[in-house]
């Protein structure tokens, strides 16, 4: 069977990713974690097996190949509280054409409240308050080469500021989304964050300084500036399959399962089902790195309804769960409007 050649091929890349027992992983090695966040709780209840699934406006984040399925207009925003009393928050639109394609435009941000600066001789505090965030902007563009192939893209820029210091920097992602022959079955596959390298830079790093104290009378005031690294951004590879095992007039089962490879962390695999009755209700269930044995993430559970107003206006609103360990656990609502 065919389906048996693809699910081979898959298992198959799988198998030939480096082992990783005693490898080292290189984590902390990359700036501007927060575009590892996954966007949409559909895609987290499903333990984010959703290269090959993606259909929809988090298919931003995912595999902008699948803005292209688009029909309507789409508005998402997504808001979640993070781990550490982090806010993260994602917002899209994505219009479909007719003849060229499909285009978004999207932001996405990472908050935190305001801290008191402490230093090594106010440990108490100084008075000063600060606060930082990641940001997030891009625009999307999606469309089909043939009724089966599709391709898609995101271009974005991507800030870091903490206090007084930012970091800038501009990546691209991309992603393209086949379904096969086999009725039922898709085959994804996406590069993200490929770009520039991000450096810390601002105001924060000028320092007053005496180059040489063993003179008297010299200039004792001599600006200088600390030097930061570069720092690559969260390059992420992910191919992964869809199979619609069960696929009624009212019911439909959908099995997932994405080989995602990583620069600054071990590969791993993620898989996920969803079940849709009429395509009006939805649960999901998934988990997120199998094959990692120091991972605090774990299974994952959600839910959705489709409310249709009429032909011409839908609203879609899904929930996920997922457990973080030691961190306790994230819960995500995302909601869509669909004209």
């Amino acid at each position: 069977m065919k389906i048996l050649k693809y699910i081979i091929l898959l298992l198959t890349v799988v198998c030939l990713l480096p082992a990783q027992a005693d490898e080292i992983t290189k984590m902390g090695t990359t700036a501007a974690q927060f575009l590892k966040i996954g966007v949409g709780a559909r895609a987290a209840g499903m333990g984010e097996s959703f290269v090959a699934v993606a259909s929809d406006g988090s298919a931003i984040f995912w595999n902008p190949a699948g803005l292209a399925s688009l029909k309507k207009n789409e508005l998402l925003l997504e808001h979640n509280n993070w781990i550490a009393d982090i806010s993260f928050d994602f917002g899209a639109i994505a219009i479909p054409t007719t003849s060229s394609g499909t285009f978004a435009l999207f932001v996405s941000a990472l908050t935190m409240g305001e801290m008191e600066r402490r230093t090594e001789y106010e440990p108490q505090g100084t008075g000063e308050m600060f606060d930082a965030f990641d940001l997030a902007l891009g625009v999307s563009y999606a469309m089909y080469f043939t009724q089966n192939f599709a391709f898609g893209l995101n271009v974005k820029f991507v800030q870091q500021k903490i206090w007084q210091e930012t970091a800038n920097g501009f990546a691209v992602d991309l992603g393209i989304i086949y379904h096969t022959q086999l009725e039922g079955l898709s085959l994804g596959m996406a590069l993200s964050n490929f770009g520039s390298k991000m450096q810390m830079d601002g105001t924060d790093l000028k320092r007053f300084i005496d180059i040489d104290p063993n003179i008297d009378g010299n200039n004792t005031q001599i600006i200088a500036k600390l030097n930061t690294e570069e720092y690559d951004m969260p390059l992420i590879f992910r191919i992964g399959l869809a199979y619609d095992v069960v696929k009624t007039d009212f019911q439909r089962i959908t099995v997932a399962f994405d080989a995602v490879s990583p620069n600054d962390y071990k590969e791993y695999v993620n898989g996920g089902l969803e079940y849709s009755y009429s395509d009006y209700f939805f649960l999901r269930g998934g988990y997120k790195g199998i094959g990692l044995s120091d991972s605090e993430v774990g299974f994952s559970l959600g839910g959705g309804v489709n409310i249709p107003f009429d032909e011409s206006f839908q609203m879609k609103v899904d929930y996920a769960y997922t457990d973080f360990g030691r961190l306790d656990n994230v819960q995500r609502i995302s909601l869509s409007a669909f004209f």
